[in-house]
């Protein structure tokens, strides 16, 4: 549970920063403010979390915590683009934090039951490890899985630019046009248009890219809530 929880923490800590200073031109600092909110909510969430384990069964919370979790990214996946705004971004953090704040304590108190007070620190060792172990794999991942996926989205997107597609040739012409009048040759402005077509491809693919992960990191957490509910049945 606990490594699960630290590859499901750190790998989205890292894709809504990385994607607003990659795509967005967001510098690191503006980055990390996006990330502010979703601190302030889990800074709440802990001590309420903590006062419900003492009333409801870790179980349930956790399986609400992975629940919430999973809807969060899945709703990053539907509604990241390139036109999200600083405050949206903030916002799309926030629903991922809140099934954390459902996790960390449930998962971190279970793990202490049926365990001697003279343990208490080796049990405690260990789940810091496994945290850390998930988080190190869950970021490898996702940012080898960003790569590959920007590949296969390029591929696909670049085999509707061809110069056989009249929308591409006339939107070509357009840009060309509108460069030249900036006092470029038209060979210059020509290739120029060229260049800014593909890094708008390329753009577009890497957008489609963080697309992807969060719908698997969803489907993931799908998949592990019902491997939960079947264990207990």
């Amino acid at each position: 549970m606990m490594f699960m929880m630290g590859f499901m923490l750190f790998s989205t800590l890292v894709l809504i920063p990385e994607f607003l200073q990659t795509l967005m031109g967001y510098t690191a600092g503006l980055a990390g403010l996006v990330l502010s909110g979703g601190g302030v909510v889990l800074l709440v969430m802990m001590p309420i979390t903590g006062r419900l384990t003492s009333k409801i069964q870790a179980r349930y919370l956790i399986a609400l915590g992975w629940l919430c979790l999973a809807v969060g990214l899945i709703y990053s996946a539907h509604q990241l683009d390139l036109f999200v705004s600083f405050r949206f971004a903030m916002w799309l953090r926030i629903t991922q934090v809140v099934g954390v704040g459902f996790l960390f304590v449930p998962i971190t108190a279970a793990g202490y039951i049926g365990v001697p007070p003279e343990k208490g620190n080796s049990v405690s060792g260990i789940i810091n490890f496994m945290r850390n172990i998930g988080g190190s794999i869950g970021t490898s991942l996702v940012t080898t899985l960003i790569v590959r996926r920007s590949q296969y989205h390029e591929q696909i997107l670049v085999g509707h630019i061809t110069p056989d597609t009249p929308a591409y040739r006339s939107a070509l012409r357009g840009l060309s046009s509108a460069i030249a009048h900036s006092g470029l040759r038209s060979t210059d402005a020509h290739n120029q248009a060229i260049a800014r077509f593909y890094g708008l491809v390329n753009q577009q693919a890497h957008a489609l890219s963080y697309m992807d992960t969060f719908w698997i990191l969803g489907a993931l957490l799908a998949y592990v809530r019902s491997r939960i509910f079947l264990e207990e049945e």
